[in-house]
């Protein structure tokens, strides 16, 4: 799998999506940063001082600021350097007082532009080590002139003075504040970068060039509407083609993956068809549901099963509407026979497909789905015109390989910047060295950046009722070679 990163394969508003799912993440590290700074400013930072002297230097030549004067200040300027870096006068320094025993600051003296005055500087932390070792430069300078220049004269013009607040002096509360935006910033950056290196599937560009597979239709997400009512009242109906407030696109995105198996139907003889997904919350259950709704309304003959035993959805899509005393898992259980199938398949009063499904969850999923029952029970249906499978997420169970060679055809539903590109891709080859034939993927949930423009489409996955409420949790997936 390429590792280059092309901006044709990022999807701007999925990049504002998953920064306002983690924004917990990005205050927390704010709140970090700015406790840690603050602490650090409160026990580890230590205030600077700083005491201050001015020389004036004049050679003994003229009285008066000449080119003389500056060449004899800047001559003492760097006697003076050098003299106060020695070992002879810091241990003078520190002799002059019991304050200053334990004296490392830092003393410097330069030349203030091109006058002929001098300045000295100590840099302590405490104002009054750094005062009383600007003092002790000057009881010690008589020896300190010993070693200068017999040309010029050295005469203090300003006494020793110290600040009074510290000279690296910060503004906590300013500090605090940069270094909250600094640790969000850095960390909505990382995020960023995590969402593009994972090179999920953000654009349509971007899924022709990771995918290893045919687009068979693009189905878009539809914005929620929100309304003080939803607020109070969150609904979990999914989107569905037989509701009249389902919008025009959304059919016609359902109708064309129903046109790809109506193609593969009259040229192939193909009837059982099963629809998948690498992960949870992809969307596969609303997109077998949809599918199968829209063929019936097309006059077909349809029956749909919900093989998703582990956490069966297809009977919440249709609204509760499957009651039955054989569920299929009970029916897979149990020697084949044409009576126990009459009593698990239910007729759709609305629609007139015919649904098998189970209503609670089984952990029997494989040893349901690969028993001499099931293999049965697809050879019976073979008299409708369409059976539509919808079954376990492929990185999650091996259920779903139990089935790939016991059906026709296959297509797998990608959620946008939900599933790595290389795991689609491993269970695109998978798929692809089935029996079966593999149609392709179905681009499921997509927006477009700003970019693409914006399109309507929907959104639907298993919300409350995932996998981690069974307790099976998230496989790391097979990396595409």
């Amino acid at each position: 799998m390429k590792t280059n990163i092309q901006l044709s394969h990022i999807s701007t508003t999925c990049l504002l999506r998953m920064l306002l799912r983690n924004l917990w993440m990005i205050l927390a590290t704010a709140l970090i940063f700015s406790m840690c700074t603050s602490l650090y400013l409160s026990w580890i930072f230590v205030p600077k001082y700083q005491a201050t002297m001015t020389y004036a230097v004049t050679s003994r030549r003229t009285s008066y600021a000449t080119s003389g004067n500056q060449s004899a200040t800047r001559e003492v300027a760097a006697v003076l350097t050098e003299m106060l870096e020695t070992d002879m006068v810091a241990d003078n320094i520190r002799a002059h007082s019991p304050e200053l025993e334990d004296f490392n600051g830092t003393i410097t003296a330069s030349q203030v532009g091109e006058s002929n005055m001098i300045v000295v500087n100590s840099v302590a932390d405490t104002p009054e080590k750094a005062f009383l070792s600007i003092c002790a430069v000057e009881d010690n300078f008589p020896i300190i002139v010993g070693y200068l220049s017999n040309s010029s004269v050295v005469q203090v013009i300003r006494n020793p003075s110290v600040s009074s607040a510290p000279v690296n002096q910060v503004n906590t509360r300013q500090t605090t504040r940069t270094a909250a935006l600094v640790g969000a910033l850095g960390m909505a950056a990382l995020l960023c970068w995590f969402s593009i290196s994972r090179e999920t599937v953000q654009t349509t560009t971007g899924a022709r060039h990771l995918l290893d597979a045919h687009i068979i239709s693009i189905v878009n997400r539809v914005p929620r509407k929100w309304t003080f009512r939803s607020l109070l009242h969150p609904s979990d109906t999914p989107l569905q083609v037989f509701s009249p407030t389902t919008s025009f696109s959304f059919n016609e995105q359902i109708n064309a993956i129903c046109t790809h198996m109506e193609q593969e139907a009259s040229t192939s003889g193909r009837k059982i068809f099963m629809i998948t997904g690498v992960g949870e919350n992809e969307g596969k259950s609303t997109i077998s549901g949809n599918v199968a709704a829209a063929l019936a309304m097309m006059g077909k003959k349809v029956a749909v099963l919900d093989c998703d035993l582990r956490n069966p959805s297809l009977n919440r899509f249709f609204g509760g509407k499957y009651v039955s005393p054989m569920p299929l898992n009970k029916l897979l259980g149990l020697p084949f026979s044409k009576e126990n199938l009459l009593q698990c398949m239910m007729r759709h009063e609305q629609l007139g497909l015919y649904m098998l499904f189970a209503t609670q969850p089984d952990r029997r999923c494989t040893e349901l789905l690969t028993s001499q029952t099931m293999d049965a029970l697809l050879n019976q249906l073979r008299i409708f015109d369409y059976v539509i499978l919808d079954t376990p997420p492929m990185g999650y169970f091996t259920d779903t390989e139990a089935l790939m060679d016991r059906v026709d055809a296959s297509m797998l539903v990608v959620r946008q910047d939900y599933t790595p590109a290389c795991d689609i891709n491993d269970a695109a080859d998978l798929l692809r060295h089935a029996r079966s034939h593999f149609m392709g993927v179905v681009l499921n949930d997509m927006t477009y950046s700003l970019t693409e423009g914006h399109r309507s489409g929907y959104g639907y996955g298993y919300g409350a009722h995932g996998y981690g409420a069974y307790g099976y949790g998230k496989s790391s997936g097979r990396k595409h070679e």
